[in-house]
């Protein structure tokens, strides 16, 4: 590759990524080809030409609008994983639950309640997901408020049974707020099965299915339950999203880890500030208002997530409906 070649498809660069997959060899041609020879750099006016022009396609209505459908597209996928990650490890809840169950092991909650607990949760995220891959995304933000309720329900429940520690169990209705705001976001986003593809998909199904051997893992002396309901999950979901398209792939790597992180982050620092210090012991009861102090963080993420999400749709509905 000679110099001149090298300097021009560094000036390409300024056309976005969807542009130059379709458009860079070809321009590229034109230019060496009008190019005379033993030229090391292009003219300074062909530079700042081609500088224009790319700038002018950047930022044209068009590339905006794909830009936007990509950040959409990313906010459902991303959706979706933490959807089917959640839903995933209250499947292999389950199959513990049913394990334990079958090789008579003292439980916290053992009978009928012992099941219906996580199987609830696992239903609630699974049709959430499912609605999402059917490019349902109205019906997936819908019934992740729903979620909200059944995880919200469960919070209540265990509070009766392990008052402070349930309270630490803040990150999944979290979670549920964030994934309904990334559903209603994505409303216009392309549908799941589709940006995925069939590889995709049978990675995706491939998450959920290795939640059902969880319970056993621990009898293998090289596994543990996370391994196959969170860590090769997660590995699946990787592998999907490097078979995204560019401009998807690249915000899914950033959206995904936030939706995970961001609430995790929240509950710490809330928890080493404003609850440090509130109680130094396991309380046999909690007042409502130490229950209200700890779940505030819940109301935070919501205001934070509508506030976004009407943000994005008030500045880049425009956009869409030129792409539409």
């Amino acid at each position: 590759m000679t110099t001149l070649e090298k300097t021009y498809r560094r000036l390409l660069r300024v056309y976005p990524a969807a542009h130059r997959e379709v458009y860079q060899e070809e321009m590229l041609g034109v230019l060496l080809a009008g190019s005379p020879p033993g030229r090391r750099l292009p003219r300074p006016a062909d530079a700042l030409d081609l500088l224009r022009a790319g700038l002018a396609v950047r930022f044209s209505r068009e590339a905006r609008a794909d830009c936007s459908t990509a950040w959409r597209d990313a906010a459902a996928l991303s959706a979706l994983f933490v959807a089917l990650l959640i839903g995933g490890f209250a499947v292999a809840t389950v199959t513990e639950a049913i394990a334990d169950r079958l090789h008579h092991v003292p439980t916290t909650l053992g009978g009928a309640a012992g099941l219906a607990d996580p199987a609830s949760r696992a239903v609630a995220w699974l049709a959430v997901a499912a609605a999402a891959l059917a490019g349902r995304y109205r019906a997936a933000a819908v019934l992740s408020g729903v979620t909200l309720l059944v995880e919200l329900g469960t919070l209540t429940f265990w509070v009766g049974l392990t008052p402070w520690a349930a309270m630490r169990l803040a990150w999944v209705p979290s979670m549920a707020i964030l994934v309904a705001a990334a559903f209603a976001t994505a409303r216009t986003a392309r549908p799941a099965r589709v940006l995925a593809g069939r590889l995709g998909l049978g990675m995706l199904a491939a998450a959920v299915s290795v939640s059902l051997f969880a319970a056993w893992a621990e009898r293998l002396p090289f596994l543990q339950v996370d391994d196959l309901s969170v860590w090769l999950p997660l590995a699946l979901f990787a592998g999907v999203t490097i078979g995204l398209e560019p401009p998807v792939r690249r915000r899914v790597a950033l959206v995904f880890p936030g939706m995970l992180l961001a609430p995790i982050v929240l509950l710490q620092t809330w928890d080493s500030t404003v609850l440090a210090g509130t109680t130094t012991w396991v309380p046999e009861t909690v007042t409502a208002g130490e229950v209200a102090l700890t779940l505030a963080p819940l109301g935070i993420v919501a205001v934070a997530a509508a506030g976004f999400a009407r943000r994005f749709a008030a500045g880049t509905g425009g956009h869409v409906k030129v792409h539409e």
